[in-house]
Parts: structure tokens; C-alpha cells; sequence
């Protein structure tokens, strides 16, 4: 780093100005960590510069050139495993890390409450046993793409979700459901994509005919969300603290069975939950305050 440092300073530099600016590195090295040292490295040059304006010249410069390699270094690969899930790797520019590791952390840390109000209640976490770290941020991920908005992208429509199920799934038979890119889904899960305006279901008929093409009545409107932040904080599961802007919109009374699509039907429930309430190893209760109780059906 103090060798790639050196090498970054104006050509016009005196040896012994040089000496000056690696003999400061050498000694910081000795107290910052690696990214403190690289902060440090960038505007080293004022050591030796008196002029700001030529410093912040020296760093931008210096800025550029690692934006620009980053972004040419940036790649993706994913793998079906076959076993329904999918393996990526990925390497992007330093900005982009930094944005997914915030959104990331902001989203796990109020789910750690959710799990623990969960367990409280008797119920089992998803999956065989503890969640660690990396599961809570593969949770998180998984979440966030299902609810990446598209509206900017070109191309909308290619970057639709089409979710096709027969109208008995929709109703709460036990059916999967398949997508456009040729997966298949369990009832419960497309059920749950069903409530989500990101997502486009087609409900097909007896003769596989398109009754439902994502009516924009069976979805709540952005205004009707608004609205349903003056009456929710959080989610609507009991101990629940994920924040009412993360969560998704549940029919308290199933569209399909004749539900509204108003205020008094409006459910808040985090993508945890959300799962939760789709599961038929689980049943839930409304408490008199309006939040939502689960139990397993095997205890």
C-alpha cells in the first residue's frame, strides 16, 4: 500500500519530498488499520503541499482511478443448485458494498427482535434450528430482491415476476404454482407473492384460462399504505418491531374469500411473518389490540 501510495504522488515531486511523504506512511502504518492507512495514504501529500486545493486535486485523482478499476472489476455469477436454492458470488465497487451492507444491517437488526417475540410465543424458527449471522443476511437478501423496485429499468415488463397459479391456490388449496422463468412454487408462497404489487399474478380458470391479470382492486394502493402509517408502527405480529415502511400488505380476510381491499382489512406484516401467516403449520389469532398471535398446530 505505502509502495502504490508513493507511486500515486505528482511526478514533479522532489526526492526528498518523497522521502518525507513515505517516511510519514511508514510511521502511521505502524497505528492505522489498513483502511485507516488508505483514508491516510490519499491526502499523505499535505505533508509536503502547503496548497489544499492541490491536495483535494491529488485525491480526487486519486478517487477516480480506484472508481474506475473497481468498476471494471465488477462481475456476478449465479448457480442453480437444483436443491431450490441458487449460489452467486459477486464483486462490486466499494459504494455498492457499502449501500447493501447498510440496507442489510437495517434490516436484520429489527428482525432479531421479530425472532425472538416468535420464539416467544412458542413457535419454531424457519428451517432446522439457530439462525446465525450470515442466514440473518441471506434472509435479509433474499427479501430484498423480491422487493426491488423496477419502475426506473427499462424494459418493466422483463423485469416483471409473472406468478401463474390456478384460482384454488389463490383460494388456499394446496397447489403449486409456477413463474415465467419455468420454477415452480408451493401454494403458500405464491399465495404470499400474491399480496405483493411487485409481483404479477395470473389465476387461471378450470380451462387454464387468465380470470385475474394482478387487478389493481385486489391490491392495496400507495395512498391506502400512507393511511396505514397512522395506525401502524411496527408489524403487526405481537413483539414484532420491524418498522411499518418494511413490511408487506396482508388481506386480514382473504381477497378470494371475499375480502376488501380497505383500511379495516389492511395486515402489516414483516416478510418473516408474511411467510408465517401463508404457512399451514401455523395458525394465527387477532388480538383485540389488532395484532396477530401465532402457534404452531403441532403444540
Amino acid at each position: 500500500m505505502i509502495a502504490h501510495a508513493t507511486a500515486q504522488l505528482p511526478t514533479g515531486l522532489s526526492a526528498q519530498d518523497r522521502a518525507t511523504v513515505e517516511r510519514r506512511l511508514v510511521e502511521r502504518s505502524r497505528t492505522l488499520d489498513p483502511t485507516q492507512l488508505r483514508r491516510h495514504a490519499r491526502r499523505v501529500l499535505e505533508v509536503v503541499e502547503p496548497d489544499p486545493a492541490v491536495v483535494d486535486a491529488h485525491e480526487d485523482a486519486q478517487l477516480v482511478d480506484e472508481e474506475t478499476r473497481a468498476l471494471a472489476k465488477a462481475r456476478l455469477t449465479v448457480h442453480d443448485n437444483g436443491d431450490g436454492t441458487v449460489t452467486g458470488h459477486f464483486t462490486v465497487p466499494h459504494l455498492a458494498g457499502s449501500v447493501l451492507r447498510k440496507i442489510l444491517a437495517a434490516m436484520t437488526a429489527p428482525r432479531r427482535a421479530a425472532l425472538g417475540a416468535t420464539r416467544a410465543q412458542g413457535a419454531q424458527p424457519l428451517g432446522d434450528g439457530g439462525r446465525d449471522w450470515a442466514h440473518e443476511r441471506g434472509v435479509a437478501f433474499a427479501d430484498l430482491l423480491e422487493h426491488l423496485p423496477t419502475d426506473r429499468l427499462s424494459g418493466k415488463t422483463a423485469t416483471t415476476l409473472v406468478v401463474t397459479m390456478d384460482h384454488t391456490t389463490l383460494a388456499g388449496a394446496v397447489k403449486a404454482a409456477g413463474i415465467d422463468t419455468g420454477e415452480r412454487l408451493s401454494a403458500a408462497t405464491a399465495r404470499r407473492l400474491a399480496c405483493s404489487s411487485g409481483l404479477v399474478p395470473v389465476v387461471l380458470g378450470g380451462e387454464s384460462q387468465p380470470l385475474d391479470l394482478g387487478r389493481q382492486r385486489r391490491l392495496f394502493s400507495e395512498a391506502q399504505r400512507l393511511a396505514g402509517a397512522t395506525r401502524h408502527t411496527t408489524c403487526a405480529a405481537t413483539g414484532c418491531q420491524t418498522p411499518y415502511a418494511w413490511t408487506e400488505l396482508h388481506h386480514r380476510r382473504p381477497w378470494s374469500h371475499g375480502g376488501t381491499t380497505d383500511l379495516d382489512d389492511m395486515v402489516p406484516l414483516c416478510t418473516f411473518h408474511h411467510r408465517r401467516i401463508h404457512d399451514h403449520s401455523y395458525q394465527h389469532r387477532r388480538q383485540p389490540d389488532g395484532t396477530i398471535t401465532f402457534t404452531s398446530r403441532t403444540t
